[in-house]
């Protein structure tokens, strides 16, 4: 996608257009915001890590210290063979290196790697202490708070659908959110659809959960899978690109910042 001289936001097939009155022609109603051409907007889900939130892009180099955090949280003296089989285990269920369609639990993972170590320790407090590493080096991005705020001002409904990272349990990954958690009104993971991203079972879960048809609801990501799950069911994609490459997922819109949403619901300026 290429940038306008004034601004960043572009829309698809007419990329180098910017997403004003003349070219969208956007009108505020109550409830949420119509697009001419296009069904109300009634919702806007979003992805969570690399979106909302700012995590650890790789998981792999940061096991040793999560797992020696869970371990001692947990009064379990960790040895080099423990570590090498929990390694091996959370390799595993690594997407990255072992991608898969169906989620699994972190009390699969967890449960595995326990019976490794011989150990009959509570899954609850390691999966506690495991989570909460990663959980201290979650950062939202600065717009986060203001974007959704905005949204809920125009009465729209908003959600998040993430992939969980080794089957994290919700109450672990809300943790990431509570600088703005009372502005999300639906929270899904791939744990609760049974399925990773691209899959459209998550997608499925926040249109039913909002009653809306897919027209009438964003979905920001900023992946490939984020884009192509939402366009196979007709939701309107929007990639959240903050780098310098140019990216061409099949996206409906691109956006460098979350602000920028607010241009894509509300031309009036």
């Amino acid at each position: 996608m290429n940038r306008s001289t004034d601004g960043i936001l572009t829309q698809r097939p007419v990329y180098v257009k910017l997403i004003s009155r003349k070219t969208a022609d956007m009108q505020q109603h109550t409830g949420g915001v119509y697009l001419k051409g296009q069904s109300m907007i009634k919702a806007a889900a979003f992805d969570l890590g690399g979106t909302l939130v700012n995590y650890p892009l790789y998981w792999r180099p940061l096991y040793r210290p999560a797992l020696e955090k869970a371990a001692s949280d947990c009064n379990i003296a960790l040895t080099e063979e423990m570590f090498t089989s929990a390694c091996d285990i959370l390799m595993k269920y690594n997407v990255r290196e072992t991608p898969r369609e169906h989620e699994v639990t972190s009390d699969k993972i967890f449960t595995e790697i326990m019976s490794a170590w011989g150990c009959q320790a509570d899954i609850e407090s390691i999966k506690a202490a495991f989570f909460s590493f990663f959980n201290a080096d979650a950062v939202p991005f600065p717009e986060a708070r203001e974007a959704l705020l905005y949204l809920k001002q125009a009465g729209t409904k908003t959600g998040i659908l993430t992939d969980a990272p080794y089957g994290m349990d919700n109450k672990f990954a809300l943790q990431g959110i509570s600088d703005f958690s009372e502005l999300i009104d639906f929270f899904v993971s791939s744990v609760d659809a049974g399925y990773r991203k691209p899959h459209g079972a998550g997608y499925l879960k926040l249109l039913e959960h909002f009653a809306v048809s897919p027209d009438e609801m964003l979905y920001i990501g900023d992946e490939e899978k984020d884009v192509i799950g939402a366009n196979k069911l007709g939701i309107i994609s929007v990639l959240i690109n903050r780098s310098d490459i140019k990216k061409d997922f099949g996206q409906t819109y691109t956006v460098n910042s979350l602000i920028e949403i607010q241009r894509i619901i509300n031309a009036a300026q």
